[in-house]
C-alpha cells in the first residue's frame, strides 16, 4: 500500500509539472505572436509617415514654385521700368532747349508706371502713394498751365491711397520667413534610441531570458504633452509648420486674406498639438503669430490709373511718341 501511495503521488506531481510547462509555453507563444502583430503595426505607420512626408514636400515645393514666380514678375517688370527710364533719360541729351518738357514727362509717366505696378503686385500703398508723389514733383517742375490736369489726377490717385487701410505687407512677408528659419530649432519631443540589453544573467531562469527579448516597449505619458515621436514624426511636424507659414506668405503676396489667416491657424494648431507652452521658440512663435494674425491684411486698395491716363495724354500733345 505505501508504494501505491507513492507511485500515485509521484504520478500527480508529473502531471503538474507537465500542466505548468504547457500553460508557460502556451503563455510565451501568446506573447510572441502579440509582439510579432505590434511590429507589423509599427511597420505600417512608418511608411504611412514616410508617404505624408513625400507628399508634404512636394506641396511645399509647388509652393515654393509659386512665391518664386511671382517674385520673378515683379522683378521683370521694375527692370523693364528701369530700362524705359534710362532710355528716356537717354533721350535728353538729343534734345534741343525745347526738349526738357517731354523728358520731364516720360519721367513722370515712368513714375506712375511704376507706382500701378507696385501696388498689383506687392498691395504696398504706401510705396505706390511716394512714387505718384515723385512723379507730382516731376511735373512740378515744368511750371506750365498745361500739366495742371495731369497733377489733379495724380492728386486723387494720392489721396485715395491715403485714404485705404495701409498694411506692412512686406514687412509681414519677411517676419514670416524669420519664423521659418527658426522652425528647425524648436524642440519635438524626439524618442530615444532603446538602450542595449544587457546580457542575461548565468543563474536567472531561461524562461525569463525569453521574456526579456520580447519586442514589448511600454511608455508612459502624463499630462498634455505628446508621447515622444519618431524621428520621421518629428521631421512631419516640423514640415508641417513650415507649409503653413510658406502659404501664409504665399497668401499675402497674392492678397488672399483669407487664406492668410487659415495658414496662420494652421500653424498655431501645430504648435498647440506638438510644443509645450514653456518652451522659449515655441513661445516666441506663438507671440508672433498672434500679433500677425491682428493685423488687417484685408485692406480696401482703391484702383488707380487716372494720374498715369492724364500724363500720357499730356505726353501726346506734347508730341512724344
Amino acid at each position: 500500500m505505501t508504494q501505491e501511495r507513492l507511485y500515485s503521488r509521484q504520478t500527480g506531481k508529473s502531471i503538474w509539472v507537465v500542466l505548468v510547462v504547457l500553460v508557460v509555453l502556451a503563455a510565451l507563444g501568446a506573447g510572441g505572436w502579440w509582439g510579432w502583430q505590434q511590429f507589423q503595426q509599427m511597420q505600417k505607420e512608418k511608411a504611412g509617415l514616410a508617404g505624408q512626408i513625400s507628399e508634404l514636400k512636394a506641396a511645399m515645393a509647388s509652393q515654393r514654385s509659386e512665391v518664386q514666380g511671382a517674385l520673378s514678375s515683379f522683378e521683370k517688370k521694375q527692370a523693364e521700368l528701369s530700362a524705359r527710364m534710362v532710355k528716356d533719360r537717354a533721350v535728353l541729351s538729343d534734345m534741343q532747349s525745347g526738349g526738357q518738357t517731354l523728358w520731364l514727362v516720360n519721367e513722370a509717366r515712368a513714375l506712375a508706371s511704376l507706382a500701378s505696378q507696385r501696388l498689383l503686385l506687392t498691395q504696398d500703398a504706401s510705396a505706390a502713394r511716394r512714387l505718384l508723389k515723385a512723379a507730382d514733383e516731376t511735373l512740378a517742375r515744368l511750371d506750365d498751365p498745361k500739366v495742371l490736369p495731369a497733377r489733379q489726377a495724380l492728386a486723387m490717385d494720392m489721396e485715395k491711397l491715403s485714404g485705404a487701410g495701409q498694411v506692412d505687407v512686406q514687412g509681414m512677408v519677411l517676419r514670416l520667413g524669420a519664423l521659418r528659419q527658426i522652425t528647425a530649432e524648436l524642440a519635438v519631443p524626439v524618442e530615444e534610441a532603446p538602450p542595449e540589453r544587457d546580457l542575461p544573467e548565468v543563474n536567472q531562469p531561461w524562461w525569463q531570458d525569453v521574456l526579456d527579448r520580447l519586442p514589448i516597449n511600454v511608455r508612459h505619458h502624463e499630462g498634455a504633452v505628446p508621447l515622444p515621436l519618431s524621428a520621421e514624426q518629428a521631421s512631419l511636424v516640423r514640415l508641417t509648420l513650415d507649409g503653413s507659414l510658406q502659404q501664409a506668405q504665399l497668401a499675402l503676396m497674392q492678397g488672399r486674406a483669407k487664406a492668410y489667416q487659415q495658414a496662420l491657424d494652421n500653424a498655431r494648431t501645430t504648435l498647440a498639438q506638438w510644443f509645450r507652452e514653456d518652451e522659449p521658440r515655441a513661445a516666441q512663435m506663438r507671440k508672433a503669430l498672434k500679433e500677425l494674425g491682428g493685423s488687417s491684411v484685408a485692406q480696401a486698395l482703391p484702383e488707380i490709373g487716372a494720374g498715369l491716363a492724364a500724363i500720357e495724354e499730356l505726353k501726346r500733345k506734347e508730341g512724344g511718341a
